[in-house]
C-alpha cells in the first residue's frame, strides 16, 4: 500500500492497513505479525494460540498488552443482505471490496428494510466484505477504514521492540465474542505467570476526550476495571511526562471486558488514542497522538512490575 505523505515511522502501519482481517478471518493478520517479529528479533519467542498470536520478549515480563487484530466487516446473506460482522457503521456512499481484492468494488443499498449489495452477480452468499476506502493524509490527521485496531497494533509493536521485558497478545474476535482475549488471558496467566494487563486499543473522540490531544487512559466503560490497579496505572502515567487525557464512560468495551469476563484474575486498564467516526470507512486519528501512545505503552510496560 502506497499512501501520500505518510511519514516515515508509519510504514508499518501502511502494511497492517493492507492485511483484511474481519472476525473470523484473521489468519492473513497473524501470519504478517509472525513474519514481522521474526525479522524484527529472533529473540522474541511467539506462541500462536489459534488465530490470536502471543509474543514474549525477555525472560522475565511482568505486564502483557492486548491488541486485538480483528475488524468489522460484512457477510453477503442469501439475497444479498448485508450481515455485519462486529458493528460497522455504513453510509450510502460507501465502497466495499472482496477480502484480498482491491479492484473489485461493489456499491451498497441502504433502506428501511436493511443494506444490500448493488452489484451482486459475482457474489454468492457467505461472501465476506470489507470497506474499500484508502488511507489518506492530511497533515497531522489520518483518515483509513480500520485503525480500530490497526493502529493499536502498530503502538503495541513499538512497545514490544522497545522494552526489554514484555508480553504482547494479538488477539483475534474482539468485535464480536472475544474469545481470543480470554484464550490469551489463560496462557498468559498459566505459562508466563503475568497477572496485570494493558489494552491497547482505539477509543473515541467525545466532548471531553480529544484528536490531538494524546492518548486516554480510561478510567471505565461498560465494564469498571479493579480500581487499585488503575490507580497504579494513572500514577505511573502521571510521572511519566508524556501528554495524555483520562477517559470516563459508561458505554462500549475492549478485550479488558472479555478479560474481566474471563475466569483468570489478570487486572487491567485500557490505553488508547482517540479517533473520529469509529467503525467507518473514515476513522481519523493523529499520528502524534499515535506516538505518544506508543510513548506511554512503552513506558508503563516498563515501569509496572510485580
Amino acid at each position: 500500500m502506497t499512501v501520500s505523505n505518510l511519514p516515515t515511522d508509519f510504514g508499518l502501519l501502511a502494511s497492517l492497513l493492507a492485511i483484511d482481517s474481519p472476525s473470523g478471518d484473521e489468519g492473513r493478520i497473524s501470519n504478517l505479525l509472525i513474519s514481522f517479529l521474526a525479522a524484527c528479533d529472533p529473540a522474541i519467542k511467539v506462541t500462536r494460540v489459534g488465530h490470536s498470536i502471543v509474543a514474549q520478549r525477555g525472560s522475565h515480563p511482568s505486564v502483557a498488552l492486548f491488541a486485538h487484530i480483528d475488524t468489522t466487516g460484512f457477510t453477503v446473506g442469501y439475497e444479498s443482505d448485508l450481515i455485519p460482522i462486529g458493528s460497522p457503521d455504513l453510509a450510502d456512499n460507501d465502497k466495499l471490496r472482496s477480502l484480498g481484492k482491491p479492484s473489485e468494488l461493489f456499491g451498497v443499498e441502504i433502506s428501511a428494510d436493511g443494506c444490500k449489495v448493488k452489484d451482486n452477480a459475482i457474489l454468492t452468499p457467505g461472501s465476506r466484505l470489507v470497506f474499500a476506502a484508502q488511507p489518506v493524509v492530511e497533515g497531522d490527521i489520518l483518515t483509513a477504514p480500520y485503525l480500530d485496531n490497526r493502529a493499536g497494533v502498530w503502538a503495541a509493536l513499538q512497545a514490544l521492540i522497545r522494552c526489554e521485558n514484555l508480553v504482547v497478545a494479538f488477539t483475534a474476535g474482539e468485535e464480536l465474542s472475544g474469545h481470543g482475549a480470554r484464550v490469551c488471558a489463560r496462557h498468559v496467566f498459566e505459562e508466563l505467570h503475568i497477572a496485570q494487563a494493558l489494552i491497547a486499543d482505539i477509543t473515541w473522540d467525545t466532548k471531553y476526550v480529544h484528536v490531538g490531544s494524546g492518548p486516554a487512559v480510561s478510567l471505565r466503560d461498560a465494564t469498571v476495571p479493579n480500581r487499585s490497579y488503575l490507580d497504579r496505572v494513572v500514577e505511573t502515567a502521571s510521572k511519566s511526562g508524556i501528554k495524555h487525557q483520562l477517559e470516563i464512560e459508561s458505554d462500549g468495551g475492549s478485550d479488558g471486558g472479555h478479560i474481566e469476563r474471563g475466569a483468570y484474575p489478570i487486572d487491567w486498564t485500557f490505553v488508547g488514542a482517540p479517533e473520529k467516526f469509529p467503525h467507518s470507512s473514515h476513522e481519523q486519528v493523529s499520528f502524534e497522538d499515535l506516538r505518544q501512545m506508543a510513548n506511554l505503552l512503552t513506558f508503563l510496560g516498563s515501569e509496572l512490575t510485580h
